[in-house]
């Protein structure tokens, strides 16, 4: 199984971002190796993606079912391989920060635990190779900035877990990409946000 999740914030109101993303051809191909997606209902839809790892290029088809719903907030989504044996979710959440109840208290709360020195060197290297291959998205000099009136917190989180016989090797391929795949993902999201509503 590998697994991220990314949380950022946005200089933009929940509702704006809600806005944007509630329309699913808006943002599809902020996805990394993005090739097409087609609609086949309000809740399904058929994805392509190009994956490169390393020496491995491959096309991934899938089909997307959105599970859950609840704009302004959230939307949760499960994924099955057609041409692959995978299957995974993942969730895209928002939370404005007025909502959060004591904003003052959230901002005191401080990072997330630190992980190992090794762990941390393993996924800047990643990221920098990921970086290097898809260039680094562009965000606004407030990104990140932390809380305040007007700003959202938003977290995308993605779990895939290969399956057949190469299941183990591509799970240990794709786990160190996962964290850079969300980052770039919300970067472009926000970013193209930001720029769109003059928050640059």
């Amino acid at each position: 199984m590998a697994e991220a999740q990314y949380t950022t914030t946005a200089q933009l109101p929940r509702e704006v971002i809600w806005d944007f993303v509630k329309d699913l051809d808006s943002f599809a191909s902020f996805f990394p190796g993005y090739q097409e997606h087609r609609r086949e209902s309000e809740t399904e839809s058929l994805w392509v993606l190009k994956g490169d790892l390393g020496a491995m290029t491959r096309t991934l088809k899938f089909r997307v079912t959105i599970t859950e719903w609840n704009g302004p907030e959230r939307v949760r989504f499960e994924i099955q391989g057609l041409n692959e044996a995978m299957t995974g979710e993942g969730s895209f959440a928002m939370q404005a920060w007025e909502d959060a109840g004591d904003v003052a208290a959230a901002a005191e709360a401080g990072p997330p635990a630190k992980k190992s020195l090794l762990a941390r060197a393993l996924a800047a290297i990643v990221r920098f190779f990921f970086q290097l291959v898809r260039g680094k998205p562009e965000r606004a000099a407030t990104a990140d900035a932390g809380p305040s009136a007007g700003t959202t917190r938003i977290e995308f989180r993605l779990r895939v877990d290969p399956g057949g016989p190469m299941a183990p090797m591509i799970n240990a391929m794709i786990r160190p990409l996962m964290p850079s795949f969300a980052e770039d993902f919300a970067g472009k999201l926000v970013g193209h946000l930001e720029a769109e509503h003059g928050r640059r």
